[in-house]
């Protein structure tokens, strides 16, 4: 069974990875506030790991502001917030670099470098407790292109990729995709109205 956390275990978990990571879990009214991750701490869990790339620009040096105040996060929110993967784990594969142009990755990335962020990733594994039922779940080929090349090889866990987030088409084409491809069977415009009310 993969873990889920006490105070400490947090605690020791958002020291070492909180300005790299975060976790799968939303303010319905402030997608940016990350404080609602430290509330619900007994809530997370490693039964699911999301992984990108890399961090798209540099990030405010609050923890787990990492997928919660990107263009784009909202689908994830959607997509994560009312299913079983509220509370997941999140990280990108590679720590430190800010890019949002993916295809300068290729040319930015040294053998050193590789290196270096498939140790940190595979300490970051092992003080989230993952077990061997964890899924890693993947967006957008690069980063799945690269976690096969060189950090799968060290795990024998399900892999599902599902298609980047900053892709084309609507906010509800990209969750149904993610939902189906997941098993997940949640209504999309049932949910969204959960955000809107906030807003009217």
């Amino acid at each position: 069974m993969s873990q889920m956390y006490n105070l400490n275990e947090y605690k020791n978990i958002a020291s070492n990875y909180g300005r790299y990571s975060s976790w799968a879990i939303w303010d319905y009214d402030r997608e940016i506030d990350t404080t609602i991750i430290s509330q619900n701490y007994t809530k997370l869990h490693s039964k699911y790991v999301l992984l990108g790339l890399n961090v798209s620009g540099l990030l405010n040096n609050i923890n787990w502001a990492n997928f919660h105040s990107g263009k784009h996060d909202r689908k994830i929110k959607y997509a994560c917030n009312d299913t079983r993967l509220r509370g997941s784990y999140m990280t990108d594969i590679f720590k430190d670099l800010p890019e949002p142009n993916s295809n300068r990755i290729d040319d930015i990335l040294t053998q050193d470098l590789i290196g270096k962020n498939v140790k940190l990733f595979n300490q970051e594994m092992k003080d989230i407790m993952i077990s061997e039922e964890t899924q890693f779940i993947i967006f957008g080929l690069k980063a799945y292109d690269y976690f096969n090349l060189h950090f799968k090889k060290s795990y024998k866990n399900k892999i599902i990729f599902q298609r980047h987030y900053s892709s084309r088409g609507t906010d509800k084409e990209w969750v149904e995709s993610f939902w189906e491809k997941m098993n997940i069977n949640s209504d999309y415009d049932s949910m969204i109205m959960k955000y809107k009310k906030l807003h009217v």
